[in-house]
């Protein structure tokens, strides 16, 4: 018999989630706000212009500064901020896994709706988005913060979703690359789903792993495109591992709740994570190894964040809660805190101020960003469900339907 969809609705949850997603969009946050003061690190993604070996080592040496106290902040916000663009991979895994999740909940037979799906997706991703572009349309005139115009033709291409060009991957906000990146994964979402139901976990990670693997190397060796924009994502295939790895993570726990929190618990495990993260990152360092440094870097920074937010936060009551609410409005933050943040450290930069008291003001303007971007995106939701647009894009139900034929 099959089961009604409304049977099929009820996803069991994983509380710790948000705060993982809290986390992540805080240290991309953070990655945004290290590059105007120290620059690009040279290990992040591969570039055109990458000097030798040798000096993108030597960027890794630690700065000088007046005192011991300004020296271990200045040194430790500056290596943390940089590792904070790994947690893009993560954002990729969580999407991968939250997708296939509700999925296998119903069940691994499980078939989509693909109308319910795109709208689905349609209504969480554009909405929000559109308004990014409205918005900045005024701050960045109001700011001279690279006015742009909306009749330049990247506008109107932005607008559609279309950011895999180059002219537009970094266009008015820079951080909006990864939201070209995850229309791409949604797109191709259903068709990824119906390989992995007929592949099966392992040939469909191997499979994902050699096309990313594959695509990165053409765009490196073989193609005349920008490193840096294939490596983050310019084309889905040289970021499908990550997002394949949280697929087949939901495929394995096929929505039991139990199987993904002692996924984590042996200590052999962790101690894997730490070495894969470890190797990817010095791969990281090299052409060659930039092919395959994000497989291993993501599982890695997945898996220790998971731990951190999972084992240890919850006992620090507050922040956890701060982290889970910073989580549930993480495409928001996406969506607003970089052009805000950038002008207002350019503004700030020319005054001679200590360094702590720069962190502090950098610290409390991000969180007003990020209060304001939570409210933009309540706003956002709240105007689609009044009239008329209530009726223009109804509610969808959900996408996970029940398998043809249920033994």
């Amino acid at each position: 018999m099959a089961r009604s969809t409304s049977s099929i609705a009820r996803t069991p949850r994983l509380p710790w989630l948000d705060a993982v997603r809290g986390l992540a969009i805080l240290m991309i946050v953070l990655f945004h706000v290290a590059i105007p003061i120290y620059g690009t690190p040279w290990f992040v993604h591969p570039r055109n212009d990458w000097p030798d070996l040798s000096q993108r080592l030597s960027q890794l040496y630690p700065l000088p500064q007046e005192n011991l106290l300004a020296f271990v902040l200045a040194n430790l916000f500056r290596y943390i901020g940089w590792l904070g663009d790994h947690a893009v991979g993560v954002f990729l895994v969580i999407s991968g896994f939250g997708l296939t999740w509700a999925l296998v909940s119903c069940s691994r037979e499980a078939r989509i709706d693909r109308r319910a799906f795109y709208m689905r997706r349609f209504l969480r991703l554009f909405p929000l988005y559109w308004a990014g572009h409205l918005f900045f349309l005024v701050f960045n005139h109001l700011t001279r913060w690279q006015p742009f115009s909306p009749l330049d033709p990247r506008f109107a291409l932005s607008l559609l979703g279309l950011r895999f060009l180059p002219e537009v991957f970094y266009f008015i906000s820079p951080a909006w690359w990864f939201i070209g990146l995850i229309m791409q994964l949604y797109a191709v979402f259903p068709f990824l789903w119906m390989a992995l139901q007929r592949l099966g976990l392992l040939r469909f990670w191997v499979g994902a792993a050699l096309l990313t693997a594959i695509s990165r190397g053409i765009g490196f060796f073989l193609l005349p495109v920008d490193w840096e924009m294939w490596s983050r994502g310019l084309f889905f295939p040289s970021r499908l591992a990550e997002f394949a790895l949280g697929m087949g993570l939901a495929w394995w726990a096929a929505g039991q709740v139990e199987r993904i929190e002692g996924l984590l618990r042996p200590l052999r495990l962790r101690i894997g994570l730490l070495g894969m993260y470890g190797l990817g990152l010095a791969l990281s360092f090299t052409l060659p190894g930039a092919v395959i440094a994000p497989m291993l870097i993501t599982p890695g920074a997945t898996g220790f964040l998971t731990l951190l937010v999972r084992d240890l936060l919850p006992q620090l009551r507050g922040l956890y809660q701060g982290l889970s609410l910073l989580g549930r409005h993480s495409y928001g933050v996406m969506v607003f805190h970089q052009p805000i943040l950038w002008a207002f450290m350019v503004g700030l930069w020319p005054f001679a101020l200590p360094l702590a008291l720069r962190l502090i003001l950098i610290g409390m303007v991000t969180v007003l960003v990020f209060i304001g971007s939570a409210a933009l995106e309540r706003g956002v939701h709240w105007i689609l469900r009044q009239r008329p647009l209530d009726q223009i894009f109804p509610e969808p139900g959900p996408y996970a339907l029940p398998p043809a034929r249920v033994s």
